[in-house]
């Protein structure tokens, strides 16, 4: 049996300009398909201030703006396959990441709700994640806002997906290329109460042409594991 709701992604949640955050729309069709662990595609960006449709079944959700699919999700069948999980970097590893970060010049989307360092801290995730290119990893400190509380006090699941998704990117070694979300797969262990201290790191996984896979992952202040995705993006420079 289907159910359908209206949708609205808000300006606020945008990637690249014109389009919802890929880890955010995820994170909102993960919703849907219940549970702490799901497969998401991207397959159309989403666009953003106006009405488009959540269908939910038994099989699992899906965003559509008409006849267009933008996104579906399903629960996740298998194993991240994800290990060995990097340890959450130290404070000198994590500023020698921010001080890579992109600027605003640089960045592909720089008013990104994850990423953007046009964005005011006050209303975005602005995790700076920079790549630090001894460690391979790009990571950042996030505290999550009581604004991204869902009404049972804890941090809303489309904002944690929302976190892992930016650091995926950064951890491949990209700093200005274009490239595109297609595909989030991740495991949500616990979601975090507003004022956390946590640690977010991206790591990369393998390369073949265009199509980069990575990894995300959240740790809390006892270094425990809050969630973990496995991305792959598509890069969208010509000449591969």
């Amino acid at each position: 049996m289907h159910r359908l709701d209206p949708v609205i992604v808000d300006n606020r949640f945008r990637g690249p300009d014109g389009m919802g955050n890929g880890g955010y729309v995820s994170g909102l069709v993960a919703e849907a398909v219940g549970g702490r662990a799901a497969k998401i595609r991207l397959h159309a960006p989403t666009p953003l201030d106006r009405e488009i449709a959540l269908m939910r079944d038994d099989k699992g959700a899906r965003l559509v703006d008409g006849d267009t699919l933008l996104v579906e999700g399903e629960p996740l069948g298998k194993p991240l396959d994800l290990d060995p999980i990097p340890a959450p970097p130290d404070d000198a590893a994590i500023a020698a990441a921010r001080a890579r970060f992109p600027t605003p010049a640089q960045h592909m989307a720089p008013r990104c709700f994850v990423c953007g360092p046009l964005r005011d801290p006050a209303e975005a995730l602005h995790l700076i994640t920079g790549h630090d290119e001894q460690s391979g990893l790009a990571a950042d400190r996030w505290t999550p806002r009581a604004d991204l509380a869902d009404a049972d006090g804890l941090v809303a699941t489309r904002y944690v997906w929302a976190a892992l998704d930016c650091p995926s990117y950064f951890a491949t070694g990209l700093v200005d290329t274009p490239a595109l979300l297609a595909g989030l797969a991740a495991r949500v262990e616990r979601r975090p109460a507003p004022g956390e201290r946590l640690t977010v790191t991206g790591w990369p996984l393998e390369a073949d042409g265009r199509k980069l896979d990575s990894g995300s992952v959240i740790h809390d202040a006892e270094r425990r594991v809050v969630a973990i995705a496995r991305a792959l993006w598509i890069r969208m420079d010509a000449g591969l």
